[in-house]
């Protein structure tokens, strides 16, 4: 289960940039001697124990909440003719979208798309700058 949830790192970055959807696992660090750790429960409400604690959003949370609110749209494809995987970022403007990035081959979808999160979060660290 817990390969369906963004990376701590990852769900830091995503609190920055204002994801705010309530979670089934959270990245609890309880005491500062002591690693973060996943926890998956149905609490929606919790509240961080210190800076390094956040919500854990699922893959399919961060991808949506790219698509809603910085009109992103990240998707990973397998190749026919070969056991590799590639991501596109798509950006929407107005009535059309436009290609914004490709990335490099990968070989599982899971790095694949791993790689497309961290480049989604990277482009929109760079539009909330811009702004």
């Amino acid at each position: 289960m817990k390969k369906e949830f963004t990376d701590h790192s990852a769900a830091l970055r995503l609190d920055l940039l204002g994801f705010n959807e309530p979670c089934f696992g959270y990245y609890l660090c309880k005491r500062s001697d002591l690693p973060v750790e996943l926890e998956i429960t149905t609490w929606v409400d919790l509240l961080p124990y210190d800076s390094s604690s956040c919500k854990a959003p699922t893959y399919q949370q961060a991808f949506r909440f790219f698509r809603e609110k910085y009109k992103l749209e990240g998707i990973v494809q397998g190749h026919e003719d070969s056991a590799v995987y590639k991501f596109t970022i798509w950006t929407y403007l107005e009535n059309s979208k436009q290609l914004r990035y490709a990335g490099y081959e990968y070989p599982s979808y899971e790095e694949a798309e791993k790689s497309c999160l961290i480049s989604l979060i990277q482009i929109a660290e760079m539009l909330k700058h811009e702004q």
